[in-house]
């Protein structure tokens, strides 16, 4: 479907407020096309304006028993998905038990979900696995994950003795947080008087670390002026951009993200963003688009095609050449990640494409021979291209008879209450499901499908009319001014960009002066010139499938849907404009 081309509508009191405080006109424009209130405190927050994570539920219960478990020599296991936000935890729980607060070895254990084989949660066979490997009487601390495993929980209690602690960022069953565990640290959850409900799992998880921390400091396990966590939040700024959390309502995300980005540009990088700007071949300072087209796809990875332990390995190594070897690695999984995704992109795309038409309310494609490790990726590709919410299906690695889907809201549709809105009207036929407003996990019978998608169609239908959605491309208006260094520059001074404050599109006439088709022949080299007679570049990736026809031709003047990029080749810098769409 063609995208909607749409202005987004600007905050006269925002505008004001952002010129009053010195913002120039272009970045009060970006601002108040983003935020609602004139508080622009929000913008910009420091790691001193982090909210305490006092006021999270459960966390002093928490932090007393893992505090406990270090300073008796109990056993501690952490349990974490496999994800980027999981891995981003898996690394926050490890080089806090290990290197801060100083525990051996044998003492901890890292249990990461397998996607392929375990799926989304703490399912059971992630228990299964845990019942054979786990000494008894461990002490579990979960994080980004676990929120609605209480029947897991119970059964870890029982056969093995033992006690779990939960940190989590996912939404909360109806009948409350699991009862089964010692506590459940999570700002989501009805009874929390944290005031930010947006932040990734490795934030919570390092919430969690940081009380710890004081604790033991207080019980004279640590000295008083052991160093700070706030080292470690250059891996929770990845697992957060990652987990496509908010930059428009949470103050939070903003600060953890840029002071990351701080380390990660820094003198003294971990070897794991030296080795990544070497396979990227990034010249300049990495930004969110860096992390989440970069980054996060090659963490992910690991995931989809082998395990994400080789992710916290590489996260953790202090090691260039073993972090360059591990990251040579992710990317061949990423290759083989992006072979699958294309096949399984342009099937659901045709499948998609016809139920659109029909009117179907959520785009729903059951993949019999699919892989699992993608199909989250290819729900989004659906979302992207029909303006629906979507869920993909295939069948669950070596148990005959359950597939696995992952699921894609758009605004307006929260999938997590569709869910469980389907699994209040079908008892019994979700084996397992979770997640939050924007994605979610799940898994049921094969021969469940059917009545599962005609029962979610309902439930997103009692949400929104989503018959009348379609992509839409949002866009800031024209630039008003010849795209520059300082243009960027200024653009840049509002990082960082993401969900829910996306980075500006502009739309402006231009005059083609020249193409060439370049990369796999599916992108396009622009020669253009503004109506200002200012020459610059541009590219077009993914303009046209590979042999087709270029959409636009030299002396073409078109209005053209773009964002400013910079260029660094050589060490030379320039701008580039990242072309979207022909706006007619």
């Amino acid at each position: 479907m063609t995208p909607l081309i749409r202005q987004r509508e600007r905050n006269p009191g925002v505008l004001a407020a952002a010129k009053a405080q010195g913002y120039d006109a272009l970045q009060a424009a970006i601002l108040s096309a983003r935020l609602t209130g004139t508080d622009l405190s929000i913008v910009r927050p420091s790691v001193r304006d982090l909210d305490p994570p006092d006021t999270l539920p459960d966390i002093g219960v928490a932090a007393d028993a893992i505090a406990k478990a270090i300073t008796s020599g109990r056993p501690i296991a952490a349990l974490t998905d496999y994800d980027c936000d999981g891995s981003s935890s898996a690394f926050v729980l490890m080089e806090s038990l290990l290197e801060h607060f100083h525990l051996p070895a044998d003492q901890v254990t890292l249990f990461i979900t397998h996607r392929m084989r375990e799926g989304y949660g703490v399912s059971d066979r992630f228990v299964d696995r845990l019942l054979a490997d786990c000494r008894p009487n461990t002490l579990l601390v979960t994080a980004d994950q676990g929120t609605c495993d209480n029947a897991r929980f119970e059964r870890l209690r029982a056969e093995r003795g033992c006690e779990v602690v939960v940190t989590d960022h996912h939404g909360v069953p109806e009948d409350g947080p699991p009862a089964a565990a010692l506590a459940c640290v999570n700002p989501v959850r009805k009874d929390s008087d944290f005031p930010d409900r947006c932040i990734a799992g490795c934030y919570v998880a390092w919430l969690t670390m940081c009380a710890v921390r004081q604790r033991l400091i207080s019980c004279g396990w640590l000295a008083p002026d052991a160093p700070s966590l706030a080292s470690l939040l250059d891996v929770v700024c990845v697992g957060s951009v990652a987990d496509l959390m908010s930059l428009r309502t949470s103050k939070n995300n903003r600060a953890v993200i840029n002071y990351g980005l701080r380390l990660i540009n820094g003198p003294n990088p971990r070897p794991v963003w030296t080795a990544l700007r070497t396979l990227m071949k990034k010249e300049g300072d990495f930004t969110t688009k860096d992390l989440s087209h970069g980054a996060a796809p090659r963490f992910n990875a690991a995931s989809r095609i082998n395990d994400a332990m080789a992710v916290l390995r590489l996260l953790r190594t202090r090691d260039p050449a073993e972090a360059m070897q591990l990251v040579a690695e992710l990317d061949a999984d990423n290759q083989v990640r992006k072979s699958i995704q294309q096949q399984m992109t342009e099937v659901a795309l045709e499948i998609g494409g016809l139920q659109a038409e029909a009117g179907r309310a959520l785009i729903s494609v059951h993949f019999p021979d699919g892989h699992a490790g993608v199909h989250g990726i290819v729900a989004s590709r659906l979302v992207e291209a029909f303006g629906r919410p979507s869920c993909c299906l295939s069948p669950k690695p070596d148990v005959p008879g359950i597939v696995t889907g992952s699921l894609r809201g758009v605004a307006g549709v929260n999938i997590r209450e569709a869910l469980a809105t389907v699994d209040g009207r079908l008892p019994g036929c979700l084996k397992h499901w979770g997640g939050h407003a924007g994605a979610a996990g799940v898994a049921l019978a094969e021969a469940d499908i059917d009545r599962f998608h005609d029962a979610l169609c309902d439930a997103v239908l009692e949400q929104a009319d989503t018959t009348q959605l379609q992509p839409v491309l949002w866009v800031d208006g024209e630039l008003g001014e010849a795209p520059s260094l300082a243009t960027l520059e200024r653009i840049s001074a509002l990082e960082p960009y993401g969900r829910e404050f996306e980075a500006p599109v502009f739309v402006d006439r231009f005059t083609v002066t020249g193409t060439r088709v370049v990369g796999d022949g599916t992108h396009l080299k622009l020669d253009l010139e503004d109506a200002r007679g200012q020459r610059c570049a541009g590219i077009w990736f993914r303009a046209m499938a590979a042999g087709d026809v270029p959409p636009v031709g030299a002396g073409e003047e078109v209005r053209l849907v773009y964002s400013v990029a910079l260029n660094c080749f050589r060490g030379k810098t320039s701008v580039d404009l990242q072309v979207q769409a022909i706006a007619d």
